[in-house]
């Protein structure tokens, strides 16, 4: 019987993983009243009269706040735009934090990469805030949830094979964009859910030690590089060269895979595969972000990921080199 339990709890759990992952990705945007955070991949909305019992939080899109929203107003890749209430702040990665006569937003506002507008009569922090009339359009230059408004600038008109339509090419880069985002987060829950303790040391030590993780890192790829090249030389070295980005791409992997957990943990606790499948549908979607936002969290969940397997094996090396202590000598008679 607890074999069957065993068995059945762990399919719940996959089933639920799953589910989680759907809804993150391709939910609807409707409302939710009980909800700790409601997260979107493109634009999100909180309909007037509604209240988010947490966070709102926009990946490749904009959110647009007319409701109530109890925590803080995110977007990564797009903007914010208040016509209600923000109990905490609001924030915008990759675009503007617009304030309509109406917002109220208690803590601040802030825009990484943008501008915060505010027309007269929103209130920031408890006070007035000064007027700064925000251009028309939306929040952000690239809003809406296609990927790739990039696309836009690419001659298709002089692709070797002639011209391809508009819309097929951008069916096309989103397709693959849909199977690049979920082969990342089915091998980031793959590795949680094989291996939950190297997994949770690993996010326990880019916690403990940030800086030196991220410099373990920057240092990590010239040596990599280094590495093939004096393998190359040397003839016995050959076959181990190619072997070095086999290991890079493992370490990249498992690293990658704990950073996920520490983002998806920042939204919601919860069992450690529901953790890491939000974080890393979280990065997935940042990596998808047109212009520099994308490739700079690219290399930097990268670099991250690299320097804490690097920390990790330089540490496990030291605890087996360094001697054992012995009992204590007894005393001579």
């Amino acid at each position: 019987m607890r074999g069957r339990t065993a068995v059945t709890e762990k399919r719940m759990r996959f089933i639920l993983g799953l589910g989680l992952g759907a809804v993150v990705l391709f939910g609807s945007v409707t409302p939710s009243w009980a909800a700790a955070f409601l997260l979107r991949a493109g634009d999100l909305q909180v309909p007037a009269g509604t209240v988010v019992h947490g966070s709102a939080i926009s990946v490749g899109g904009n959110a647009y706040i007319t409701g109530t929203v109890e925590g803080d107003a995110i977007a990564f890749g797009g903007g914010v735009e208040v016509t209600g209430r923000v109990e905490g702040s609001a924030r915008a990665v990759g675009g503007n934090v617009i304030l309509r006569s109406t917002a109220v937003v208690d803590r601040g506002a802030s825009a990484v990469g943008g501008t915060v507008y505010s027309e007269p009569g929103a209130s920031v922090g408890g006070a007035r805030a000064q007027p700064y009339l925000p251009p028309p359009g939306p929040p952000s230059h690239w809003g809406g949830a296609m990927p790739f408004p990039w696309v836009h600038h690419f001659p298709v008109e002089s692709w070797p094979w002639g011209p391809v339509p508009f819309f097929m090419l951008q069916w096309l880069l989103l397709g693959f964009y849909l199977v690049v985002l979920a082969s990342f987060v089915a091998s980031a829950w793959l590795v949680a859910v094989l291996f939950p303790v190297l997994t949770a040391r690993l996010a326990q030590l880019i916690e403990r030690d940030p800086v030196g993780t991220l410099i373990a890192g920057i240092l990590g790829w010239p040596l990599t590089v280094v590495l093939m090249v004096l393998l190359v030389f040397s003839v016995v070295g050959i076959p181990l060269a190619m072997l070095v980005p086999l290991a890079l791409l493992a370490a990249l992997q498992f690293g990658t895979t704990a950073v996920a957990l520490l983002v998806g943990r920042r939204v919601r606790r919860s069992g450690m595969a529901q953790e890491v499948l939000v974080g890393a549908v979280i990065l997935a979607i940042i990596f998808g972000i047109p212009h520099t936002v994308g490739t700079l969290a690219v290399l930097g969940v990268s670099t991250w990921g690299l320097g804490v397997v690097l920390l990790a094996l330089l540490e496990a090396r030291r605890s087996r080199a360094s001697p054992s202590a012995g009992p204590p000598a007894s005393p001579p008679a």
